[in-house]
């Protein structure tokens, strides 16, 4: 709605955005005592803004990457899912497998996320802190706004994906792939890597 000729609904992978709303829309604990969708968009949108932009914030809401595929917008969610395909030495380039970890400045210990408050219609804060990380690496404070959060509850799993996925991802792997092997996956799929440099 509001992008006009840029995007019609047969541009929309249906598909994708159905998967993607059945895990938003599952009941988690709010932190309360009681339960919530895991993610809820409660925003009014009342000025102009860049179109790239805004889809990216509306997809930030529920965890997505937005991206272009044979002719649709569709989205990739950050949930649990099975290896959608197995990479070796057999499917990528002679170079291999080249391993980087990330930086210790970049692994933050307590996140402090934004959200509207509706009892108080302002902004509130929710500080999520991870204890473990904190006595390994000192307080690494790292500022969030929740788009569209409304709920204490969100805002603090916004808080633990950040820092989970800050301390716990910490390893990056660099390849190029064989033509046939790159055309069957696509950005956010999990991959699984066979790696005999590696093995055990």
């Amino acid at each position: 709605y509001g992008f006009g000729d840029h995007i019609s609904a047969s541009q929309l992978d249906k598909w994708a955005f159905f998967s993607a709303s059945q895990y938003a829309s599952e009941l988690v604990p709010d932190g309360l005592g009681g339960e919530e969708p895991r993610f809820s968009c409660n925003a009014l949108i009342q000025n102009q803004d860049d179109a790239y932009k805004l889809i990216n914030d509306l997809c930030s809401v529920m965890r997505v990457m937005p991206f272009w595929a044979t002719g649709t917008l569709t989205v990739s969610q950050d949930k649990p899912a099975d290896p959608a395909y197995l990479f070796t030495l057999a499917n990528v380039t002679e170079e291999g497998f080249s391993y980087s970890g990330s930086s210790l400045k970049t692994r933050h210990t307590v996140a402090v996320v934004s959200y509207l408050d509706l009892e108080t219609q302002d902004l509130a804060y929710e500080v999520v802190e991870d204890h473990e990380g904190i006595a390994k690496y000192g307080v690494i404070t790292s500022e969030l706004k929740a788009f569209a959060c409304t709920s204490r509850g969100q805002a603090s799993r916004l808080g633990d994906w950040l820092l989970y996925s800050e301390n716990h991802e910490t390893e990056v792997v660099s390849f190029t792939a064989s033509v046939d092997a790159g055309v069957l996956v696509r950005p956010g799929q999990v991959i699984e890597i066979a790696d005999p440099v590696r093995a055990g």
